[in-house]
């Protein structure tokens, strides 16, 4: 077996928060096992945790009927913090025609409405969603995206980009 510092066998890699970390479970009479960075950061809690999604045509497509789901459901006795939310629309060749904005929702919080001109503008858009502050935040509940007052786009192609910035908190006596 190579050792790790062989980079020819193990290269090198800037690691993202899904990658994976191999460890020994003493729990379990040390079965070699693995999990995710961003549950040794969760562990530890070390702070933020910063989140590119990209949302497709098709998807946005639905968003009257699926919610498109922006980061998951942390689990049970987990809360999500959403500390920041960016979007960018990267146009397409045809404008979207979306009658209202588009909302991230977190349960029943609903953050800033991304607005109608931003999701339908010829041109690549940035608009800053930002947060939400003195509400009661729901556990164990994804965030998502979701079309406003009830009207669907049809036509139009583009990709809308997020970039956000959370906290995954347990529930418990550590809190």
């Amino acid at each position: 077996m190579a050792r790790i510092s062989n980079t020819a066998a193990y290269a090198n890699i800037n690691p993202v928060l899904t990658d994976y970390f191999v460890l020994t479970d003493k729990a379990n009479n040390l079965a070699t096992k693995t999990c995710t960075l961003q549950s040794l950061q969760t562990l530890f809690g070390l702070g933020d945790s910063q989140l590119s999604v990209s949302v497709p045509a098709a998807s946005l497509h639905y968003l009257l009927t699926t919610p498109y789901e922006l980061i998951a459901s942390p689990g049970a006795g987990y809360v999500l913090v959403i500390k920041e939310i960016v979007c960018f629309m990267d146009a397409g060749p045809t404008p979207f025609d979306f009658a209202n904005g588009a909302i991230p929702k977190l349960g029943t919080v609903d953050f800033n409405t991304i607005p109608q001109a931003t999701l339908n503008s010829a041109t690549d858009t940035v608009f800053n969603v930002g947060t939400k502050d003195n509400v009661t935040l729901p556990a164990s509940t994804p965030l998502t995206l979701t079309s406003v007052a009830n009207t669907a786009t049809t036509n139009g192609n583009g990709t809308l980009y997020f970039n956000i910035t959370y906290q995954t908190l347990k529930l418990a006596s550590t809190f």
